[in-house]
């Protein structure tokens, strides 16, 4: 596993409580995390790389997360240029990449750093890394998970297209599932219109005419 920052990988972490021999490799760790390595659920057993290690370059929570860590033999800190390595990620199978993102558009392009051409919200951090690393990795699978609406369900998350200079941070070509509380998206290897129909779908009940409106005149052809 690789998990982001945010509530929604935090989130991710208390439905995983039913697994087995579960590995991180991520960039960063937070108190989401805590029960899954306390439980011995995220032991690193079947990893093929740092096997048995749970792989992070920072750690960002309470004092009980660092106490944890401190001195435990299971965690090893890594240089950012190790860690987030595509070709050092891939080294382990099966790797699942779980990131939120502030809105994505029709055709798959993802913006997880900027609100608008002229307003970052943050760094875009390993997300990019990860993503590739997962796709290279043997059975990688890479997540963007966030809820369907903004500002208290005002803003549609998925929308037809990104403003003239909004920054990207995930091109389309890269982008593998998208996920709301509406649903799945999968969007590999699909044309543009396939993309489109299944961002739709996913996206709140309250915005979905309007998109599939945007979508007949984009692609001139009935939804």
């Amino acid at each position: 596993l690789q998990l982001g920052i945010g509530a929604v990988p935090d989130a991710v972490c208390s439905f995983l409580m039913d697994k087995h021999d579960l590995g991180l490799h991520t960039e960063m760790i937070s108190d989401g995390v805590l029960p899954l390595l306390e439980s011995g659920i995220i032991n690193g057993s079947k990893k093929q790389r740092d096997v048995g290690k749970v792989c992070v370059t920072f750690l960002m929570g309470t004092r009980k997360l660092y106490d944890y860590v401190d001195n435990n033999p299971m965690i090893r800190m890594l240089p950012v240029d190790v860690c987030n390595n595509p070709a050092v990620i891939s080294q382990n199978d099966n790797v699942v990449s779980v990131n939120s993102a502030l809105s994505v558009d029709l055709i798959g392009q993802v913006a997880a750093d900027s609100i608008s051409a002229d307003k970052i919200f943050s760094g875009a951090g390993g997300f990019v890394d990860f993503v590739r690393g997962a796709s290279f990795s043997k059975g990688g699978k890479s997540i963007v998970a966030m809820p369907s609406t903004a500002m208290k369900g005002k803003a549609s998350r998925i929308v037809e297209q990104f403003e003239a200079g909004r920054p990207v941070t995930l091109s389309r070509f890269e982008t593998h599932y998208v996920v709301t509380e509406y649903g799945i998206a999968a969007l590999k290897g699909r044309t543009l219109r396939q993309r489109a129909r299944a961002l739709i779908e996913i996206a709140h009940p309250d915005f979905r005419d309007g998109l599939k409106a945007e979508f007949e005149k984009r692609f001139h052809c009935p939804y």
